[in-house]
């Protein structure tokens, strides 16, 4: 479970659809009420219900056919879960999907950065084409490139399946012999080549008409669109790009390398190109924003393994150059919570059980939280390195890019103090809350004095006296709820509190203030300069003689209790 849905209401508080204002129908509450489901409780089944109420909102009908792109990730469903499991490393692509495109609506709205960016990519002459319902555009955009990113992996599954089957047999003789299996095609262009249904020239006209160095590829051709949207966009040459993706397949079967981004793309081109013209849709919706994602589709692998190398060699990716294939590549690597291990050697792994992400306008903060076990040593950092070679990220978070993980054994060292705590609610609820507690704080630090660097930019960073000091003020906050009428419980009951009367903020605050005092003076601290390793603190003092400033750290702890409840998947009620 991650802590978007706080992020996600924001995006759906201001997105507008077309449908809804003009023909009267309700897809924004179908959309939303599918996702607030699945952040309730990730699952293929939640997952799914999104996917369809996506694509039921922006349905294209073909002949026999309900929905046919709905049909197409159920086979990415049904295929992913049945076929892995003689493939050594492989992991969940279908809820993860789903993840990825919340993150991308996450940063889209807390990140005015990233919206100016993708305003500012739109030519002029795409606006008469595009929604002009407010977010509209990015958001149809955006959801074609995340929930169909890894719609062509299964074969990537096939190849790798062929592979280990190979090496198996050939090593029956103890020879160690590596025998490489490559996936070659006959009539491949059959698979890169887009029906005409309707006359070429009136299908494509629109496109030529706004970019005369299209006349020099095929725009049938799902290999040739690519290129010179590549070309356009990140400035590489437009033959050397062509000649690039049109022998990929063969460097693939050559180097035993599979880019399902590459048959995704494909296979979006392919599907949508035949369906928007069997429907009558405007060629432009084509041209213009399915041509984008299924762009943005291809480069989220092939940007770092193809056009970062040679003859290329891009560097960091602006989000102004490409926006879509931007946060396609940055959500798709910060999506590591809750991914279900299919493969036979990825089972062994300790993965993430979730995340949680702080967002501001110039920061991004994500914190993955295991439940038992440690990820990888290295693997925040490598993850950072990974993101900081292929995307400029100062463009959008000058103030600071973190990652960080915390599992919650490492609560297991404080089991003296964890007993001083009530068994209610769960102590797996509590740790996520203190994580929660302290993210808001640094968010507070941030705003207040952006010029002074975090002490403790993540939990994990901690001293373990301190960890215990926003476990015991998670309990402390349950326990003060609980004596002034209200409850800690599962998100979606009915009727949640929202906010506190100023009265009972300020109660609160001074229970919080005495409860803090006692937990630190218990603990061996001290009045003095504010020093962590030597205990001391200007702060152990009445609360009526604080200033205000410091009262409101007290403060702002109380006014965002329903703000953090939330961002864990709870909600206060009224008992």
């Amino acid at each position: 479970m991650s802590n978007l849905n706080r992020f996600v209401e924001h995006f759906f508080e201001d997105l507008t659809l077309w449908e809804d204002v003009n023909n009267g129908h309700n897809y924004k509450s179908f959309i939303r009420g599918a996702i607030m489901s699945f952040l309730q409780h990730e699952s293929p089944e939640t997952a799914f219900d999104v996917y369809r109420a996506f694509f039921d909102a922006y349905r294209i009908t073909l002949p026999g056919k309900s929905d046919p792109f709905v049909d197409l990730v159920d086979v990415l469903r049904n295929y992913e879960a049945t076929a892995a499991t003689l493939i050594d490393k492989q992991r969940d692509h279908f809820v993860h999907a789903v993840n990825v495109f919340l993150c991308g609506l996450s940063i889209y709205i807390e990140n005015s950065n990233y919206r100016d960016a993708f305003a500012g990519a739109v030519p002029e002459k795409e606006y008469a084409y595009s929604y002009q319902t407010k977010y509209e555009e990015f958001f149809f955009r955006w959801g074609v490139a995340s929930l169909f990113h890894d719609i062509g992996y299964p074969v990537e599954i096939v190849g790798h399946q062929i592979n280990r089957f190979i090496r198996m047999v050939a090593d029956a003789d103890g020879d160690e012999v590596r025998v490489k299996a490559q996936i070659r095609y006959e009539n491949f262009e059959e698979l890169n080549h887009i029906m005409e249904v309707i006359p070429k020239r009136q299908f494509t006209k629109a496109y030529y008409d706004a970019y005369e160095s299209c006349s020099y590829v095929d725009l049938l051709t799902p290999n040739d669109l690519l290129a010179h949207r590549i070309h356009r966009t990140l400035g590489t040459d437009l033959d050397a790009t062509k000649r690039a993706i049109d022998r990929f397949v063969d460097d693939m079967a050559k180097s035993g390398f599979i880019d399902h981004g590459y048959y995704s793309a494909i296979i979006i081109l392919k599907w949508y190109g035949y369906a928007m013209q069997m429907s009558g849709e405007r060629p432009e919706r084509f041209f213009w924003p399915v041509l984008d994602s299924a762009t943005a589709i291809l480069l989220h692998n092939y940007y770092r393994n193809a056009l970062q190398k040679p003859p290329f060699s891009l560097g960091a990716m602006r989000p102004e150059a490409n926006p879509i294939a931007y946060l396609l590549i940055l959500c798709d690597e910060l999506q590591e919570w809750n991914r279900e291990a299919h493969g036979i050697l990825t089972r062994t792994f300790t993965l993430a059980d979730n995340v949680h992400l702080s967002l501001k306008k110039n920061y991004l903060s994500a914190t993955f939280v295991t439940k038992h076990g440690r990820l990888p040593a290295g693997f925040c950092a490598e993850k950072k390195e990974l993101l900081e070679r292929m995307l400029d990220l100062d463009a959008l978070f000058g103030t600071g890019f973190d990652i960080d993980a915390e599992s919650l054994d490492s609560f297991v060292k404080l089991k003296p103090q964890l007993q001083e705590l009530s068994a209610r609610p769960l102590l797996k609820d509590l740790e996520m809350l203190a994580i929660a507690i302290h993210a808001r704080y640094n968010e507070k630090q941030l705003a207040d004095h952006p010029e002074r660097p975090l002490l403790y930019p993540d939990f994990s960073t901690l001293p373990d006296d301190l960890k215990y000091s926003n476990l015991r003020q998670a309990q402390n906050m349950v326990e003060r709820l609980e004596q002034a009428g209200f409850r800690l419980g599962p998100k979606g009951g009915p009727n949640p509190v929202k906010q506190f009367s100023p009265e009972l903020i300020e109660a609160m605050s001074e229970w919080e203030h005495e409860a803090w005092m006692q937990e630190r003076l218990s603990r061996g601290w001290t009045l003095g300069e504010r020093n962590v390793e030597k205990k001391t603190s200007p702060y152990l003092i009445p609360y009526s003689q604080l200033s205000e400033e410091i009262k409101d750290y007290d403060r702002d702890a109380i006014r965002h209790i329903p703000l953090l409840a939330n961002r864990i998947g709870m909600a206060i009620y009224e008992k």
